[in-house]
This record gives structure tokens, sequence and C-alpha cells, in this order.
């Protein structure tokens, strides 16, 4: 179950901060979130993110891991030095060989699902439901 932050509404699932510079993407993906009810932040850059996560701790973070500036790689360490139990998403819509060892690097630094832009919506809110049903912060 998710945790539970002030203010809250109790019939939202999980809150989630989307972090992308992709704006198609952002829109796409909070339409998706939204629908299966879930509270979405969004921000289009590594450092807003960043702040974002500080102010609101979210239950799950997605980030893209090509972004301008503060890749996705550096969020995942930034984000994994605040919280370590932080639910973490990395995507990418890069080619299946591009971006492959790049989502293996995320992995490694500490993201707990790695997906790719162009999953279809029901393997993205399984993860999701999967992230937030093992979150120990209930």
């Amino acid at each position: 179950m998710a945790r539970r932050r002030r203010g809250r509404r109790s019939d939202v699932v999980a809150a989630i901060l989307v972090i992308d510079d992709d704006r198609f993407y952002l829109s796409l993906i909070r339409h998706i979130l939204e629908d299966a009810g879930h509270q979405v932040m969004e921000t289009t850059s590594g450092p807003e993110g960043i702040a974002l996560y500080r102010e609101r701790e979210p239950d799950v973070v997605i980030t893209d891991i090509f972004m301008p500036g503060m890749d996705g790689n550096e969020v995942i360490r930034q984000l994994r030095s605040m919280d370590r139990e932080v639910a973490i998403i990395a995507v990418s819509a890069g080619g299946a060989f591009y971006d492959i060892d790049f989502l293996e690097t995320a992995r490694k630094l500490g993201a707990d699902a790695i997906l790719r832009k162009l999953d279809p919506k029901d393997r993205i809110l399984a993860e999701i439901q999967r992230l937030v049903g093992k979150s120990p912060k209930t």
C-alpha cells in the first residue's frame, strides 16, 4: 500500500513523480496514471525533480534516462542518497540495443524497474502496483 501523506485524497493509489524532458510523454503518462487513480507530479528536468521530491516525497519516481543537464542516472544516484526505499522506475525511448546498457546501469544505481516508453500501459501500471505493493513505508 502507498505511503499516506497529509492532504492526500484517500482514493489516490500512489503519489508519483515523473521526470522527463519530453512533454508529449509527460502528458501521455499523466493521463495513464491519473486514469488509474494515482496522483501525478511532473517536471522536465533532473534538478527540478530532485527539488520536487524533497518537497513532496512521492511514493514512486519515474525518470527518463536521457535528459539534458542532469541525466536520469544522476537523478537515481541523488534519490538513493536521500531515500533508500523510494520506488524508482527508469524509462527510455532509445533503440533496443542503444540504451540497454544505460537502463542496466540505472538498475545497478538503484532503479527498481526499467521500462521502455513504448511499453503498454498495462505493463507500466503493473510495475507501479508491484513496487507500491511492496513498499515498506505504508
